[in-house]
């Protein structure tokens, strides 16, 4: 039930921003990859895909981030019951009812270390892309 939530609230940013990508490719590329026979699946894999995979890329995180931020939904639709659909913001709003402030700082400094090594991840993706040339 869980992933369904999420599904349902982050795939709108992942859509959106994937189908920017695609819209922004050049359509003369893949013509011409026609025009010399190239077939569909190749032109997919070899020209479509590795040019679209900023925006997929930037539509997978949007959805990631999103996702783990997620409160209102999570609460509303599958509630917050410890080890079956409790996520970190819910857990910090549980610990904050319980006024067990120790434990709200132990939640939050994990997610802040989280971000933080996932962006560091993410930059160092970005200044050297895999390409298959």
């Amino acid at each position: 039930m869980q992933f369904d939530i999420f599904l349902v609230v982050s795939l709108p940013l992942m859509y959106r921003t994937t189908r920017g990508a695609f819209e922004q490719l050049d359509r003369n590329i893949i013509n011409a990859a026609q025009t010399l026979g190239v077939s569909e699946w190749k032109i997919f894999w070899k020209i479509i895909l590795p040019n679209t995979r900023f925006g997929i890329l930037a539509g997978t995180v949007l959805a990631f981030t999103r996702a783990l931020g997620e409160f209102g939904a999570t609460i509303m639709f599958a509630g917050n019951i410890p080890g079956v659909t409790q996520i970190m913001s819910t857990a910090i709003y549980s610990a904050v009812q319980a006024n067990d402030y120790d434990l709200v700082f132990q939640w939050t400094m994990a997610l802040v270390i989280f971000y933080l090594v996932f962006m560091v991840l993410l930059n160092g993706f970005l200044k050297n892309p895999v390409t298959n040339n």
